[in-house]
């Protein structure tokens, strides 16, 4: 799944005010919401496999952008393709948001 207006060219969910911290958060924290609504829609699909295959694949590369590329121990940053630039409330949200979801479509 790749809509480029919400992705970079690797596939990483981003908005284009990523990096500005002091405007309305709600595109911020939509990139975690989105994540959440994909676990909703796989684990009402479970049946149809192409589709659980495609969510999950696209929620782990959200997952793995959004720990390896824009955290610094514990806290996550709201530009997923890195690199971390501190702690705003909306980036932790949008992030717990996909490791939540990343958690739902594992196969452990």
């Amino acid at each position: 799944m790749y809509y480029e207006p919400w992705h970079s060219p690797d596939g990483i969910l981003t908005l284009s005010k990523d990096r500005a911290t002091s405007e309305n958060t709600n595109n911020k924290t939509f990139k975690g919401l989105l994540n959440r609504g994909l676990l909703v829609a796989y684990e009402r699909n479970r049946s149809n496999e192409p589709f659980c295959n495609m969510v999950r694949c696209y929620i782990n590369v959200q997952f793995n952008a959004v720990y390896e590329l824009s955290r610094i121990q514990n806290a996550y940053g709201m530009d997923w393709r890195g690199p971390y630039a501190g702690p705003y409330a909306h980036a932790q949200i949008a992030a717990f948001d996909t490791i939540v979801a990343a958690l739902g479509v594992s196969e452990g």
